[in-house]
Parts: C-alpha cells; sequence; structure tokens
C-alpha cells in the first residue's frame, strides 16, 4: 500500500510531506533557492528548517531598503510558487518558477517600495541596483 497523496510532496512527489520539505529540501524547492540565491548574489547553505533560513537570508543585506526587497522576494519564493503550484495547478519547471519569482518580485516591490525607475530586465540583471544597494 502506497503512501496517500494528500501526503506526498507536492513539487517532487515525494513521500514526506513536511513544512521543511515543502518550503526548502524538496529536490525541485532547493533548486529554486539555489538560483535566486546566484541571482541574489547571496550565499550560505540551506538550514534545517525556515526560520534560521529567514535569518540568513536578512543577514545577506544591510540596508533598510534591500532588507525591505529581500523579504518581497522571499515571500515570492516561499508562498507564490508553491501557491500557485497547489491552488492553480501551475507545474512548471525550476526556470519558470524562478522567471515568475523575478516578475512577481518586481510588480511587488514597484507598489510596495515605489521604486519607479526600475524595468522589469533591470530587476532581473540586478534587484539591488533597483532597489538603491
Amino acid at each position: 500500500m502506497g503512501v496517500e497523496n494528500s501526503k506526498r510532496c507536492v513539487f517532487c512527489d515525494g513521500e514526506d510531506k513536511t513544512v521543511t520539505r515543502l518550503f526548502l529540501h524538496c529536490r525541485v524547492i532547493s533548486k529554486v533557492w539555489r538560483e535566486v540565491m546566484s541571482w541574489l548574489n547571496f550565499n550560505f547553505i540551506t538550514p534545517p528548517n525556515l526560520f534560521i533560513h529567514a535569518i540568513c537570508w536578512f543577514s545577506e543585506v544591510r540596508s533598510k531598503k534591500l532588507r525591505r526587497g529581500a523579504l518581497i522576494i522571499w515571500n515570492a519564493v516561499v508562498w507564490r510558487v508553491r501557491n500557485d503550484h497547489i491552488f492553480y495547478n501551475k507545474v512548471s519547471g525550476v526556470e519558470e518558477m524562478v522567471d515568475r519569482v523575478k516578475v512577481l518580485s518586481w510588480q511587488w516591490s514597484l507598489n510596495r517600495l515605489k521604486i519607479v525607475t526600475c524595468l522589469l530586465y533591470e530587476w532581473c540583471w540586478n534587484p539591488r541596483f533597483c532597489l538603491g544597494g
């Protein structure tokens, strides 16, 4: 008898559907995090839980505006990618998920941080530049 679908990871179909796996350690989501961290030039090893991950994430930036931008990007990864997959059946590869994170975080930053002079290609190239960091 196999594991019920409700107990399987929504990204990789693994049998261990825990919060840590869903948000950090699933083989698919961990690739998304690595790509986003590379984009932001963040460098740390994925920790054992989401709380420590957030601490590591925000320790990578110093200024208040960069932290606000990092929070927007972090939320785009944690919530939007997962919700798109679960609630809207948007099954996609890592590259497409990362692209959605970039577009969504750019849109959220335009609205919440009032960075009116940043075009999408500039955001995708270097969000720190757009955030004034």
